[in-house]
């Protein structure tokens, strides 16, 4: 598998993640890899903290408190970047 195949792969966990909890009364949401989260309030603090639990034990990863900024949490593809800069 390479890399580019594997981050899609995350990409696609997190985005069907994001939809079925917390987008689940929204279906006509669009949800793309790229849409700034936070910022466009489709999810809030507690979901983000939901989110850090789910990448955690779906990837097998520790995200550390010095790890939980915009930047890595941004959007859907930012996501799974992290996800798999932790996984090396």
């Amino acid at each position: 598998m390479t890399q580019n195949t594997e981050t899609e792969s995350s990409v696609e966990i997190i985005q069907a993640f994001i939809r079925e909890r917390f987008l689940y009364d929204r279906p006509e949401a669009v949800l793309t890899p790229d849409l700034p989260l936070i910022e466009q309030r489709l999810i809030d603090s507690l979901q983000l903290m939901q989110l850090v639990q789910f990448l955690q034990e779906r990837f097998s990863i520790e995200i550390d408190i010095m790890e939980l900024v915009v930047e890595n949490f941004a959007t859907i593809n930012a996501m799974a970047a992290f996800v798999e800069k932790q996984k090396r």
